[in-house]
C-alpha cells in the first residue's frame, strides 16, 4: 500500500511538473577540489525531492518556452595571462533549455585542468536544468559571474592575447539557481539578479499542490546545498508569478548570493595541551590564509600560513621580502620572521608581536599578512581575514586583550 501511495505521489509530481510554466517576465534592464562534495540532505523529504529531480531529468523534462542556451568559450584574457591565471572564460547566454547541461558537460570537462570563470546572461528557462547546471559548476570548481563580455584584441605589448570588456547582463528565474553553483560568485557592474515564483497555467488540483510541496523542497534543499541563505527561497515565494524580484546589492551580500571571491571567515578559540590559542581562517579565490595567535610574555606570538603556491612560497622563503601587518587598508611593518618555512604550496612564518601590534589587531575589522619585495613596492602578496562585527569581533578582541593583561 505504501509503495502504491509513493508511486502515486511520483506520478502526480511528474504530471504537475511537465505542465509547469516558467512565467518569468524579465524586467527591461539590461583551484582545487574546493567544496565540490554535495552535502547530505537533512531529511527523507529532501532526499526524495532530489531523487525526483533526477527522475525528471531522465524523462527529459522540457521548458515551457522554446529557446536554446548558447555556450561560448574564450581563452584567458590578457589580464589573466599577465597575472598567470589559467582559468578559461565560459559564457552561457540565452534561455536555459533541457539539453543545456549535456552540452555544457564536455566544455567543463576540457576546463578541468585550468578551471573556469562562467558568465551567465539568461532570462531563465528549465528549472531542473538550471539546478543541474549549478551542480555541474560546483563539481567543476567554477566561479560564476552575472553579465557578459566582449573580447578585443590587445595592444602590441601583449601579442596573441585578447582583452575583455565586461558588459552588464541579467540572470533571472532558473538562471538565478544555476548561478549559485559557482564557488566564488560575482555580479558585473550594472547587472541584475532576480527570482520569482514558479507556477503553472491551469488551475491547480489538490494532487498538484501536494506535488508542488515536493518540488519546493527540492528547490529549498538546493539553495541550502549551494551555501546561500534560505531566505532566497522565501523571496522566490513572495514574488508574484508575473513579476521578478531583483535583489539589491545589500541583499545579494547578506544572503550570500555573491561572495566576491571570499568565503566566510572562521574564527575560534581552541586548546592544545592545556594552552589556548586564537585561530582565524578564510578561503579566497587567491588562496587561503590562516593565522594562529598565542599569548606570550611580550604580547603575543603569531603563526601565519598562506597558500602562496609552491613556486611563490619558495621565492618568498629564499628572498629578502618585507613583511607587514595588514589591518584594514593600513600596513604596519613587521620585523624579520623568527622562522620561515615552506610546506607544499604553503608558506609558514612566525612572529613575535609587541603590545601595540596586538592592540591594533584587537580593534581592527580585519587582520592580514602582506609580503612585498620592498616597502615601496606597489604590489604585495598575502591574505586578509575579515573580523565581522558582533560576537566574532568581541571574541577576537577579548582574547587579544587578555594577552595584554598578563
Amino acid at each position: 500500500m505504501a509503495t502504491t501511495a509513493r508511486f502515486g505521489l511520483i506520478f502526480s509530481a511528474v504530471t504537475w511538473f511537465v505542465r509547469l510554466v516558467d512565467t518569468r517576465t524579465t524586467p527591461k534592464l539590461s583551484r582545487r577540489d574546493i567544496r565540490r562534495t554535495l552535502p547530505c540532505l537533512s531529511s527523507q523529504t529532501e532526499a526524495f525531492a532530489l531523487l525526483l529531480a533526477v527522475l525528471f531529468l531522465s524523462l527529459g523534462t522540457v521548458s515551457a518556452h522554446a529557446g536554446t542556451m548558447t555556450i561560448r568559450v574564450e581563452s584567458p584574457d590578457s589580464f589573466k595571462v599577465l597575472s598567470q591565471i589559467p582559468r578559461v572564460n565560459i559564457f552561457l547566454e540565452g534561455e536555459i533549455d533541457a539539453g543545456a547541461p549535456a552540452r555544457l558537460a564536455p566544455v567543463l570537462k576540457r576546463a578541468e585542468e585550468t578551471g573556469a570563470d562562467v558568465y551567465l546572461d539568461s532570462p531563465g528557462g528549465s528549472l531542473l536544468a538550471g539546478m543541474e547546471i549549478g551542480r555541474m559548476l560546483r563539481r567543476a570548481g567554477a566561479n560564476t559571474h552575472v553579465g557578459s563580455a566582449v573580447m578585443k584584441k590587445s595592444d602590441l605589448r601583449h601579442p596573441g592575447t585578447q582583452s575583455m570588456e565586461s558588459l552588464p547582463g541579467g540572470c533571472y528565474s532558473s538562471c538565478a539557481l544555476a548561478f549559485l553553483g559557482g564557488v566564488y560568485r560575482y555580479i558585473n557592474d550594472g547587472s541584475k539578479y532576480g527570482v520569482h515564483r514558479f507556477s503553472r497555467d491551469a488551475r491547480p488540483s489538490p494532487e498538484d499542490l501536494e506535488s508542488a510541496q515536493v518540488i519546493s523542497a527540492a528547490v529549498g534543499a538546493y539553495i541550502r546545498e549551494m551555501g546561500a541563505a534560505p531566505e532566497v527561497f522565501d523571496l522566490m515565494v513572495q514574488a508574484g508569478k508575473d513579476s521578478i524580484r531583483v535583489l539589491t546589492p545589500s541583499e545579494l551580500t547578506r544572503l550570500n548570493v555573491i561572495n566576491n571571491g571570499r568565503m566566510a571567515p572562521e574564527w575560534s578559540i581552541e586548546a592544545i595541551e592545556g594552552a589556548q590559542y586564537l585561530r582565524g581562517f578564510q578561503d579566497t579565490v587567491h588562496g587561503y590564509g590562516k593565522a594562529v595567535f598565542a599569548c606570550s610574555s611580550n604580547g603575543a606570538v603569531l603563526m601565519s600560513f598562506y597558500e602562496a603556491g609552491t613556486k611563490r612560497a619558495n621565492e618568498i622563503a629564499r628572498g629578502n621580502w618585507e613583511h607587514s601587518l595588514l589591518l584594514g587598508t593600513t600596513m604596519t611593518p613587521l620585523p624579520v620572521p623568527d622562522k620561515i618555512s615552506v610546506v607544499g604550496d604553503e608558506i609558514q612564518t612566525l612572529f613575535d608581536l609587541d603590545n601595540m601590534q596586538v592592540q591594533a589587531i584587537a580593534s581592527s575589522s580585519s587582520f592580514g599578512h602582506a609580503m612585498q619585495l620592498s616597502r615601496e613596492a606597489p604590489m604585495f602578496v598575502g591574505y586578509q581575514i575579515d573580523i565581522p562585527q558582533g560576537k566574532t569581533s568581541q571574541m577576537v578582541g577579548a582574547f587579544l586583550q587578555n594577552c595584554l593583561s598578563r
